[in-house]
């Protein structure tokens, strides 16, 4: 067994590769299609366009994952029925379930790669790129305007009149101080604000105690050593739900105040990164479905028919996620919608084809049976 499952873990490793690089090529194309133009202007270096594509290498992984798992493991299969190796392993007495295993863990490994992968480092990667193109294009850093956040953990309310992420600077900054019952505490305004050594340095303040006589002073610096919270998690309140890794996900979604029409997206977004590692399994059953083929016009069907589910498995998401988006669905709905869909037709198909239903039909009666034995024999 271990032999076997070398055997078409290798098998299976190499038009996976293939199909991942082929995938990778394609992709940077498209993209270097939309970009040249940019780098050719700005007269950008080309270790700088080397960076660029290599920083997009784990947001490239997302979309390209998918189809590289249905095509490899199509190819796969076609290429072990076309040798007559499937009919040995089934002719040794292996059930197709057993032939199908190691595709599932195969599925498995990368289905990790890719929860990884979503959780962090591809959306730190895209916005590393946006930053880089950015530098490409004379832009500089982020700089945010009038911007409120609300830090209902450590109850504080800030206010920027401008923040500049890049430099983790502040023009023109508040923020409010409040006990566990909500009432003001003190103030603070400040002419500039920095964050450094993990903490916040006011310059050019004013101080507002507030109690029964409100206590105002002026500092030309202060530094506020328990106030740690670092520029970018204040910017989340303007960051686009795709510019969020998982765990700042989680955290807006815990500690905002915004509307849950405005929170839809975030929420969808969360979701989406949690589940979407499933689609790997999901196309793998349609590609095991019509692997299977051993003539050339049944293979280029079930080259027709994967093709054909990936687009409308493609289509099917982008359907279903804008209505949990724009709150016209739950988020958790739109995105498993595809997934549940999909997974079905795929175990259904799969069941037909192979005798499953039949096969469990028999483990029914044969139990029944037996709990009909036992219990004739405890009557006994």
């Amino acid at each position: 067994m271990k032999i076997y499952f070398r055997y078409l873990f290798i098998r299976l490793l190499v038009p996976f590769t293939v199909c991942l690089f082929a995938g990778t090529v394609i992709w940077i194309m498209v993209d270097l299609y939309g970009n040249i133009y940019d780098f050719l202007d700005h007269k950008a270096p080309f270790r700088l366009v080397v960076w660029y594509y290599l920083l997009a290498i784990p947001s490239m992984l997302v979309q390209v994952l998918p189809a590289t798992i249905l095509v490899a493991s199509l190819w796969t299969l076609l290429s072990l029925n076309r040798r007559s190796e499937l009919v040995a392993f089934q002719s040794g007495g292996m059930s197709p379930i057993w032939l199908f295993i190691p595709f599932f863990l195969f599925a498995a490994v990368w289905m990790a790669v890719l929860g990884y992968d979503l959780s962090g480092p591809a959306t730190e990667s895209q916005v590393k790129r946006d930053q880089l193109l950015q530098q490409v294009k004379g832009q500089g850093s982020r700089d945010i305007q009038n911007l409120p956040y609300v830090d209902n953990t450590n109850r504080r309310i800030w206010f920027f009149q401008s923040l500049d992420t890049g430099h983790n600077k502040a023009k023109d900054m508040e923020i409010l101080f409040q006990d566990a019952q909500g009432h003001d505490m003190e103030k603070y305004f400040a002419h500039e604000a920095s964050w450094t050594n993990g903490f916040w340095k006011l310059t050019g303040v004013r101080e507002i105690i507030y109690g029964t006589e409100d206590t105002v002073k002026d500092f030309a610096e202060v530094d506020l050593p328990e106030v740690t919270t670092p520029p970018k998690q204040l910017s989340l309140v303007v960051s686009q739900a795709e510019q969020l890794t998982l765990p700042q996900l989680s955290q807006y979604i815990a500690t905002s105040t915004s509307s849950q029409e405005h929170l839809a997206g975030f929420r969808t977004e969360w979701w989406y990164r949690v589940l979407q590692p499933f689609s790997l399994v999901v196309l793998l059953l349609f590609a095991l479905l019509n692997g299977m083929h051993t003539d050339r016009r049944g293979a280029a069907q079930g080259w027709a028919w994967c093709i054909a589910v990936l687009i409308l498995y493609l289509v099917s998401q982008a359907t279903f996620m804008p209505f949990g988006r724009y709150n016209r669905m739950p988020p958790f709905v739109s995105v498993i919608a595809t997934e549940v869909i999909f997974g079905v037709i795929g175990v259904h198909l799969l069941a037909v084809k192979y005798g499953w239903y039949w096969q469990l039909g028999e483990s029914w009666k044969q139990w029944r049976a037996g709990q009909n034995a036992g219990r004739k024999n405890a009557a006994l």
